[in-house]
């Protein structure tokens, strides 16, 4: 490519930046020789995320309060530099001198370059601000389309999210994208399509392996749709120890099995408070209502709707009857507050998560998914250690997902090469 000549930084930079297009397609024709070759088989994906730090040093962060009062102070400073400085151009050079001249000039665009680093802060604020988004605490002012974050290593500093959807058998990624946010549970489908629409085939991959944070309820119903068998660990898939399971919930629990029942502990008005937790009670899908330990019945009593992240939040609301709460044992450890009675809310995924708990609960799920590990955290302990990436060169998402996609494209190319030369990988197809 380079004909043996010595190419600067300046110059290799330019290139990634100007050919951000043909290397998404570059990207994918290194994976099509990869399937050419038999070593890409699609069948199974492994999607993860991390975090890596932005081009902004840790302190350089401000308060949208404080964004603001700097830029109100900067514009006073320029206005006070630019009226020295026209006074000074009217005035004798050699009362002066040249050097004051200088300085001033140094000061005036360093205010400069402050302020459209703050407007420009102040501008993503807004943004946040008008798409109803929770406000950061704090926003990044020479990256501020960064966020603050814990680090991998510690700590917190402003980071982005590099994601990547491997294939499982290769070891191959087939998928990247940046995210300027912590959470990339609502990648995770967006994800499937991409690597579907980027190869071409008929339907998703059947089998998709991720970490707990992607078992949500929208992607569990998304996968199901979509025919694919999604393994993640979720909260309480190991329930076999719960005294509130049992044949008949119309009966009580054993009086020695009381002390066994799920509790939680929680805060309500700063003070902590421990309660019987939600899966002490066992819901019944023939009757639409729950049962709690002690036999008791807890009939639908009305739904509610409210917006959570872009979609909605659908709750089914079960409430005992009061005056069976109020002769009820375990009344004190159930009841909280003023409440007369106990209430359980059921949201409009809790079946999925349910039936997803029970599926990954059994020993063949537990080994699909021990087959994530290495895939998945590979080509991020790649990047981050063979090839020395820690932080991000350049600034902006835009940007940064064209660093992203050169640094995947670099793993595969390495990731193939390695299974050439030992052989590695699935057999020829």
């Amino acid at each position: 490519l380079v004909e043996g000549r010595s190419i600067d930084h300046t110059t290799i930079s330019e290139f990634r930046r100007k050919n951000a297009d043909a290397l998404k397609d570059l990207f994918v024709q290194i994976a099509m020789i990869a399937r050419e070759m038999g070593c890409l088989p699609l069948q199974t994906l492994a999607f993860d995320g991390t975090r890596i730090r932005s081009n902004n040093r840790k302190s350089g962060t401000r308060t949208p309060k404080a964004l603001r009062e700097m830029k109100k102070a900067l514009a006073v400073k320029f206005d006070e530099l630019e009226t020295k400085a026209k006074a000074l151009d009217e005035l004798d050079e050699e009362r002066f001198g040249d050097a004051s001249a200088h300085m001033l000039a140094e000061e005036l665009s360093d205010v400069t370059r402050r302020q459209q680093r703050v407007e420009a802060a102040i501008e993503q604020l807004e943004q946040i601000e008008q798409s109803a988004q929770t406000v950061p605490k704090r926003l990044p002012t020479t990256d501020p389309e960064s966020r603050i974050m814990p680090n991998k290593e510690g700590g917190y500093a402003p980071n982005y999210t590099p994601t990547a959807t491997v294939d499982g058998d290769s070891g191959l990624v087939v998928s990247a994208n940046v995210l300027g946010r912590i959470n990339e549970d609502s990648e995770l489908i967006s994800a499937i399509e991409d690597v579907q629409e980027k190869f071409v085939l008929d339907a998703p991959p059947a089998e998709v392996l991720a970490d707990g944070l992607m078992a949500t309820g929208e992607n569990l119903d998304a996968c199901q749709q979509r025919g694919i068998e999604l393994y993640s660990p979720i909260k309480n898939q190991n329930d076999g120890d719960n005294p509130a399971i049992r044949e008949d919930p119309t009966q009580p629990v054993a009086s020695e099995d009381r002390d066994r029942l799920p509790i939680k502990t929680a805060t309500r008005n700063k003070k902590k408070y421990t309660q019987l937790d939600k899966r002490a009670f066992v819901y019944d899908e023939a009757r639409d209502c729950y049962w709690c330990p002690e036999g008791k019945q807890l009939p639908y009593k009305n739904t509610t709707t409210e917006k959570r992240r872009g979609g909605q939040r659908i709750r089914r609301r079960y409430q005992a009857v009061s005056e069976d709460c109020q002769s009820c044992p375990l009344l004190s450890l159930c009841v909280q507050g003023n409440a007369k009675s106990r209430m359980i809310n059921r949201e409009q995924h809790e079946s999925l998560r349910e039936a997803h708990a029970k599926k990954m609960s059994t020993d063949e799920a537990q080994k699909k998914y021990a087959r994530r590990l290495h895939p998945s955290e590979r080509p991020f302990a790649v990047i981050k250690h063979k090839f020395g990436v820690r932080q991000f060169l350049l600034r902006g998402l835009t940007k940064v997902r064209q660093e992203w996609d050169w640094l995947v494209t670099a793993f595969n190319l390495d990731r193939i090469m390695g299974m050439i030369t030992s052989g590695a990988g699935p057999p020829p197809a």
